[in-house]
């Protein structure tokens, strides 16, 4: 993964993106449920830290995309426990690889705004600092208008290219909520409005002409819809039923498939 992550020279405006956090690193106390036993749940405090992470630190890129992508895809083994050797091997491996796409796409992107942040667990006095969460804004070509506009259609692909490409023709740069994930244990403690306040404040303050901040959640991700719209004052815009997102998949590696996402959007 090191070596396929190539090193570059960061732009005035990556530059300064990339100092923004390191002067008002975000701390705040946690509570966790620690364990569960017979006399009811036991909570623990944990010190938690908001922290920018430079485009070319490919270690600590290496390991967001680590936790990133065992979020995603990695939950649940604790039901396939009992499957065989060869299917967990071969899921490491389909996981791995997505790690070093992930990877490729961050260090090959020609975006300039383009912000990520973790959160770390840094309750203990060593240097571990385990990432338990994750949040990148990206500035990418979305229509809202002409997107609000179209009525569902037909799933095939050709119906789904041109409306793609007809969408296209009059998107403008948005900054965009992507890849917004906490571990299972600190979620509901107030990570992950932490993880999208330092996305929304990157771009209040440091990109020109950009005064909203977008995101997209599965039609039926209702913790998340809840997250952006009841806590943090996201405003529901339509859904979009030609959005795609990847899935793995026991024979083709990881597939392609079609979903519904909710459009939301925040004025800054």
């Amino acid at each position: 993964i090191q070596s396929a992550v190539r090193s570059h020279s960061p732009s005035s405006q990556q530059m300064q993106m990339q100092g923004f956090l390191q002067e008002v690193d975000q701390q705040l106390n946690v509570t966790i449920i620690s364990k569960t036993g017979k006399n009811g749940n036991e909570y623990e405090m944990r010190r938690v830290v908001i922290q920018q992470i430079a485009l070319d630190n490919t270690d600590e890129l290496e390991r967001m995309s680590r936790f990133c992508i065992d979020a995603f895809y990695g939950d649940g083994d604790e039901d396939r426990k009992d499957d065989s050797l060869l299917s967990r091997k071969w899921k490491e491996i389909r996981l791995g690889a997505m790690q070093k796409a992930q990877l490729l796409d961050i260090s090959l992107s020609t975006v300039d705004n383009r912000c990520i942040f973790v959160a770390k667990d840094v309750t203990t006095a060593d240097n571990s600092h385990e990432i338990i969460g994750c949040c990148e804004v990206i500035e990418e070509k979305l229509d809202i208008l002409m997107a609000a506009r179209t009525q569902p259609m037909s799933s095939s692909t050709t119906a789904r290219s041109s409306s793609e490409r007809e969408r296209r023709k009059t998107a403008r740069p948005r900054p965009i909520i992507e890849n917004l994930c906490v571990k299972g244990e600190y979620r509901r403690s107030g990570v992950g409005m932490a993880l999208l306040h330092a996305c929304e404040e990157a771009v209040h303050q440091l990109w020109v002409g950009q005064d909203q901040i977008f995101a997209q959640v599965l039609e039926d991700n209702h913790r998340a819809y809840g997250l952006f719209v009841d806590r943090c004052g996201y405003q529901f815009l339509f859904e979009d039923p030609t959005c795609t997102e990847v899935v793995l998949d026991d024979t083709l590696f990881a597939k392609e498939v079609v979903v519904t996402k909710r459009m939301l959007r925040k004025f800054l």
